[in-house]
C-alpha cells in the first residue's frame, strides 16, 4: 500500500437515507455507479422499512446508521424511535422531534434521555438486518463535548467507528444549499482538483427529482430553497455519478474509501 501521507484519501458518505423513498432510490444509484461509497439510515424517518431493506440485499456496500433526534421538514413530522413516553425532552407536547437544534436545545433536553433514542436507533437498525459500519448524527454534531463523548461512548460500547472523529478532514458543504444545481458538478470538481495527501470526507445529500422531495420545505427560514429540495438533491445525484467526476477521481488517484474500507486498511 503506498504511504498514506502520500495518498488523497477520500471517504464519501450519504446521509439520510429514509427520508423519502426516491431518496432510497437516488442513494443507492450513487453507491452503484458513482463515487459514494458509504451511506447511513436515519432510523427516524418514514421510508427507513425500505432503506433497511436495501441494506439488506446489498451487503457488499457500506451502512451506517445516521442517529436522528431533528425533523426538520414542515409538515412531514417525525418521532423517535422509542415511546414518546420515554423520552419526555425530546419532542413536542405532540411527541414530535423537534425540528431545529436551536429549538431542540432551548427544550433542555436530558442527555440520558438522547443516548437511549441514539442507541435504540442502532438496535434497530440491527434488529432489521442491516450491518452497521459506522455511525454519525443528523443535525447534532459532535462537536460538543458532551455529545462527543456520548457518540464516543456509544461506538466504543458496541465496537462501532464513528464519522467526523477518526481524523478526517471534512470538506466544505458541497450539498442542499450551495452552490445552485447548475453548478453543482462544476464546484464538486474543483473540490477534487484541489484535495491534497490526508484523509478527507465528503457528505452528500442524494435525491431524484420528484413531487415528494420538491414537496420538502426546511423548517428554518433561511434554509428554504426556492428551487425546491428535489432540484438541489438531484443534481447532487448527478454530481456524484457523473462521468466527468468519476474521470476526475481516477486521473488525480484519487483512493475512495467507505467506511468499512478505512477502518480495515
Amino acid at each position: 500500500m503506498a504511504d498514506a501521507d502520500k495518498e488523497i484519501i477520500l471517504i464519501t458518505r450519504a446521509d439520510d437515507m429514509g427520508y423519502t423513498h426516491t431518496g432510497n432510490l437516488a442513494i443507492l444509484d450513487c453507491l452503484a455507479h458513482g463515487i459514494i461509497k458509504s451511506a447511513a439510515l436515519l432510523a427516524v424517518s418514514p421510508w427507513f422499512e425500505e432503506a433497511a431493506e436495501i441494506a439488506r440485499q446489498h451487503p457488499e456496500f457500506c451502512f451506517g446508521v445516521h442517529m436522528g433526534i431533528i425533523g426538520e421538514w414542515r409538515g412531514y413530522r417525525w418521532r423517535p424511535v422509542l415511546s414518546y413516553s420515554e423520552v419526555p425532552s425530546l419532542v413536542d407536547e405532540d411527541g414530535f422531534l423537534f425540528r431545529s437544534p436551536a429549538e431542540f436545545w432551548e427544550h433542555r433536553p436530558r442527555l440520558e434521555e438522547l443516548e437511549r433514542e441514539f442507541r435504540a436507533q442502532v438496535a434497530l437498525a440491527r434488529k432489521k438486518g442491516v450491518r452497521v459500519d459506522y455511525l454519525d448524527t443528523h443535525y447534532i454534531m459532535p462537536y460538543d463535548p458532551s455529545i462527543r463523548n456520548m457518540v464516543e461512548r456509544i461506538g466504543g460500547d458496541l465496537d462501532i467507528p464513528v464519522s467526523c472523529l477518526l481524523g478526517e478532514r471534512e470538506l466544505d458543504d458541497f450539498g442542499i444549499y450551495s452552490p445552485a444545481p447548475e453548478e453543482k458538478e462544476k464546484v464538486l470538481a474543483g473540490i477534487l482538483e484541489s484535495l491534497e495527501p490526508g484523509v478527507h470526507l465528503l457528505i452528500g445529500h442524494p435525491g431524484y427529482p420528484s413531487l415528494e422531495n420538491d414537496a420538502l420545505i426546511h423548517f428554518e427560514p433561511k434554509d428554504v430553497k426556492t428551487l425546491g429540495v428535489g432540484r438541489n438533491r438531484a443534481a447532487e445525484t448527478l454530481a456524484y455519478t457523473s462521468p466527468r467526476i468519476k474521470r476526475l477521481v481516477a486521473e488525480r488517484g484519487i483512493r475512495l474509501m467507505s467506511y468499512r474500507d478505512f477502518c480495515r486498511r
